[in-house]
């Protein structure tokens, strides 16, 4: 595990709102984490190890074997963005857990999920042998428990697993487990996961649509090719938005509106994660220029124009920063390339 992944602040936003109930302080939560509560109400994203430290935190003041379970029934399928779009349109349950799976590092899980298909449906299980022990049982929990509810509102259904296996092994876990899941509760497996059904993994999903399926998994396969180097957490949501709408080049000032902050601060949070807006804008129309170059047939000045240039001059000059050629020459390159692989 990469502990120092950057990370959105869904996750921490609901343990703090989980610890308020149970009577303990954001501060408390938060304590050697590095983190602070005001930067996080302006939507600060914050890393990963950093997350694990306020659930250890919170496991040591409130040692409730529920307190997972309370947290995973806060999410929805709109916590994961373009992602939970892509499950939302997708045909059955099955083809919205292989997206998930596909773009994990979109998903909100903090260690890793695996697929495991026998004769009565698919295991769906998290790795909790990554985590320290005192945090296992929360993040199993909330893992669990998300899984339940956003296959439920999947399916716009009730939804019910076979079964629920458990790594651990304590009597209270377990009644905990089988009063929320109402289904067989086993202890002390060496996998903790949920058996998920064939017939509701072939469930044809209420709102599939292939067209937004394929758009909205397009959407995500950039982002995830564009986030791989990216470690500020705005520099990430800016690259999404600009991701979104890069049929049209977004501003600055339209970005910072989609987020709810001033243009000022935007620029501000991004100059201090050494990632200007200018740079994220480029970033997202080379990857497009090259796209259009390489896999349609618009002329310049069409490319230019979609691209938000106001000529075609301005855009080759721009293109040609980037790649050290012109449009037309490395349009030509990559026929050349193309031709050599057909013929080899």
């Amino acid at each position: 595990m990469d502990w120092r992944q950057q990370r959105d602040n869904t996750n921490i936003r609901y343990l703090l709102q989980i610890a308020a109930t149970a009577g303990i302080s954001a501060d408390a939560c938060l304590a050697n984490t590095g983190l602070q509560q005001q930067r996080l109400a302006e939507d600060s994203g914050y890393q990963l190890w950093q997350e694990l430290a306020a659930i250890r935190n919170l496991v040591a003041l409130r040692p409730d074997p529920g307190l997972g379970m309370q947290m995973g029934d806060c999410y929805h399928l709109t916590c994961l963005g373009l992602l939970g779009y892509a499950m939302l349109s997708s045909p059955n349950l099955w083809e919205a857990i292989r997206i998930s799976s596909r773009f994990r590092s979109l998903s909100l899980a903090i260690c890793p999920v695996t697929l495991s298909l026998c004769e009565e449906g698919v295991w769906m299980s998290l790795d909790s042998s990554v985590l320290p022990e005192d945090a296992r049982d929360l993040v199993v929990g909330r893992g669990l428990t998300a899984w339940l509810r956003l296959f439920g509102e999947l399916l716009q259904r009730p939804f019910m697993p076979l079964r629920i296996s458990l790594s651990g092994s304590e009597l209270a876990l377990a009644d905990r487990y089988r009063d929320y899941f109402s289904c067989p509760i086993a202890l002390a497996q060496s996998h903790d996961g949920m058996l998920i059904a064939r017939q509701d993994l072939d469930s044809p999903l209420p709102l599939a649509n292939a067209q937004t399926q394929r758009s909205c998994a397009l959407l995500c396969e950039r982002l995830c090719d564009g986030l791989a180097d990216i470690q500020g957490t705005l520099a990430r949501r800016v690259l999404q938005q600009l991701m979104s709408h890069s049929g049209k080049p977004c501003r600055a000032d339209e970005v910072a509106v989609r987020l709810g902050m001033s243009e000022r601060t935007l620029h501000r949070r991004l100059a201090d994660e050494k990632q200007p807006f200018r740079m994220l804008h480029d970033r997202v129309r080379r990857n497009l220029a090259e796209r259009l170059l390489r896999d349609s047939m618009l002329g310049l000045e069409s490319i230019a124009q979609q691209l938000g240039y106001a000529e075609a001059a301005s855009f080759s000059r721009a293109f040609k920063r980037w790649n050290g050629m012109s449009p037309d020459q490395w349009r030509r390159l990559q026929d050349e390339d193309s031709m050599v692989r057909a013929l080899t």
